[in-house]
C-alpha cells in the first residue's frame, strides 16, 4: 500500500508514487491535520482512473483507500489526478500515480 498524505491546504506532500499492478497494491489518500474533506478526481486526462474509480473523497481528518489495486491500469504509465476542495470542488494540486 502506497499513502499520500494530503496538508491541510490540500496538497499531496507525496507528489507521485508508484504502485505495482501485479501486488494489487493500493493507495490511501490520508487528510493530515484534520484538514479536508477533500475530493481526488482521476479527470485531468484520457486515461481515467487506473483504479476501479475515477474519484475517492477524503473525509476531514480521515482517510481512503482504493480497492484491488490498480487493475485498470497498464503498467509503465503516468495516471495524472486532482486534488480538489470538495465544498467547492477547486484544484489544490495535481499529483500523479506511477502503475509498475
Amino acid at each position: 500500500m502506497q499513502v499520500v498524505r494530503i496538508d491541510k491546504k490540500g496538497r499531496a506532500l507525496d507528489h507521485v508514487v508508484a504502485v505495482k499492478k501485479s501486488d494489487t497494491e493500493n493507495v490511501v489518500w490520508v487528510a493530515l491535520g484534520n484538514g479536508g474533506p477533500w475530493k481526488v478526481t482521476f479527470d485531468k486526462n484520457a486515461l481515467g482512473s487506473p483504479f476501479n474509480d475515477d474519484d475517492y473523497t477524503v473525509p476531514r481528518g480521515g482517510s481512503v483507500e482504493t480497492n484491488n489495486g490498480p487493475d485498470n491500469g497498464n503498467v509503465n504509465q503516468t495516471y495524472q489526478y486532482n486534488v480538489r476542495k470538495a465544498n467547492n470542488n477547486n484544484i489544490t494540486d495535481d499529483p500523479d500515480v506511477d502503475v509498475e
